[in-house]
């Protein structure tokens, strides 16, 4: 169960990075340009895409890299929701 929640963590880290990544991305972009259309729009991110390539491609892994290390390490120290020890019963019997 530890393994399965922690590949579900890995998932949902890589998710909200990669989300954040683009947010940022696409607000450097539309900052950079004076696009008035859609189609200049697009234009102007496929230049960019095509300028940054090895960086957006460094970006991604890292992404990649930050979220596997996060699970991983969230579910070794058992401190993500899910890979953390059931909790036990008290023993000691309330009158």
């Amino acid at each position: 169960m530890r393994i399965f929640m922690g590949i579900v963590w890995f998932v949902v880290f890589f998710i909200v990075l990669y989300i954040a990544f683009s947010i940022v991305l696409g607000v450097m972009i539309s900052g950079s340009t004076h696009a008035s259309t859609v189609q200049e729009g697009m234009q102007a991110g496929m230049a960019f895409a095509r300028e940054h390539a090895l960086a957006l491609s460094l970006c991604r892994w890292g992404i990649f890299i930050v979220s596997v290390a996060g699970a991983v390490l969230g579910t070794w120290k058992r401190v993500l929701p899910g890979t953390r020890k059931p909790k036990t019963a008290d023993p000691t019997p309330t009158a």
